[in-house]
């Protein structure tokens, strides 16, 4: 068995690819980070870790049986065709718990205008009145709707218990419309969003969920507040900076985005639009992820679905598609 490793190997991942080799000697792995090499490296692999693959890499790849990817999101995989060649693809979501947290976190800036303030403060604006421009929200006793009921929503709406919030989850496919977390669950967007104070996003990107919040959607919610820890595209950008400029929209916390840095040298900005120019958005380099625990647990995990796909044939982690 080939199992190839696409991506750069951290001194963790090191660690880890180590491990596996001294634990299965009857299986070849090896580390191909060179993007002129990736095609040759594909021919004869059963198995490749990567972030990221076009369907032209994988149509050369005639024997790849698994695809391990080690973090969450799938968008950068052409998903059609790995259903259509029943390709097994496997993620983590060990990271859960910790972007929830940076999503619970940036709920609380946002609404505590902790930057706002803290930007004036340093200028020696002290903001003590009690005109509204002034005044800070509580996030106690919201009612919360999270787009995107799994692994990461459930971990917010466990925080946000703490806050007696009321929690509305959605999801396409729904078993109960009830967890130990939710008060309640639905498939019906339009009632999550006229229902909650706070949306939180934790949607995958795809087909479905492109510009799922547009401009119809944001015309609903006025005075709310908008938490996206899933991917950028899942809000129209240009109906979002509308939204927000025009004060329709209580504000904004964004931990992903439009534009990324890729190879380009920086400065890059995330946007089309300039949201860094607004006083009711708060900007977040996408680092929900980027704890030395979350770290860890995902390459932890990605290992563990390594081991059960050499053991079994099958990760313990496979995308539905």
């Amino acid at each position: 068995m080939d199992i190839v490793f696409l991506n750069i190997l951290s001194e963790k991942w090191k660690e880890k690819y180590s491990e596996l080799k001294q634990e299965f000697p009857e299986v070849n792995f090896s580390n191909s980070t060179d993007p002129a090499e990736r095609g040759n490296a594909l021919l004869s692999a059963d198995a490749v870790v990567t972030g990221r693959l076009t369907e032209e890499e994988l149509s050369l790849a005639k024997n790849v049986k698994a695809i391990f990817i080690p973090f969450t999101g799938t968008n950068n995989f052409p998903l059609q065709y790995i259903k259509e060649h029943n390709i097994i693809l496997s993620n983590t979501h060990a990271n859960a718990k910790y972007v929830a947290e940076r999503a619970v976190t940036l709920a609380l800036s946002l609404l505590g205008k902790v930057v706002m303030f803290h930007n004036a403060l340093i200028k020696g604006v002290w903001n003590r009145t009690d005109d509204d421009d002034h005044l800070w929200d509580s996030i106690q006793d919201k009612s919360c709707g999270i787009l995107g009921y799994g692994h990461i929503g459930k971990n917010i709406a466990k925080l946000l218990k703490a806050y007696e919030c009321k929690i509305t989850g959605f999801r396409k496919n729904i078993s109960s419309e009830k967890d130990e977390y939710a008060d309640e669950i639905t498939s019906d967007l339009q009632y999550v969003i006229k229902s909650s104070d706070i949306i939180f996003v934790c949607l995958p990107l795809n087909p479905e969920t492109k510009d799922l919040i547009n401009s119809e959607i944001l015309q609903k919610m006025k005075g709310k507040y908008i938490i996206n820890v899933g991917r950028g595209a899942t809000i129209n950008e240009e109906a979002l900076y509308n939204s927000l400029k025009g004060g329709f929209l209580s504000g904004a916390a964004l931990d992903v985005w439009y534009n990324y840095p890729g190879k380009k040298a920086e400065p890059v900005y995330p946007a089309n639009f300039p949201f860094w120019e607004l006083d009711n958005v708060i900007l977040s380099p996408h680092k929900a992820s980027s704890t030395p625990d979350a770290i860890k647990a995902m390459i932890d995990d990605t290992a563990e679905n390594i081991r059960a796909f050499i053991l079994t044939g099958k990760p313990k982690e496979i995308v539905k598609l």
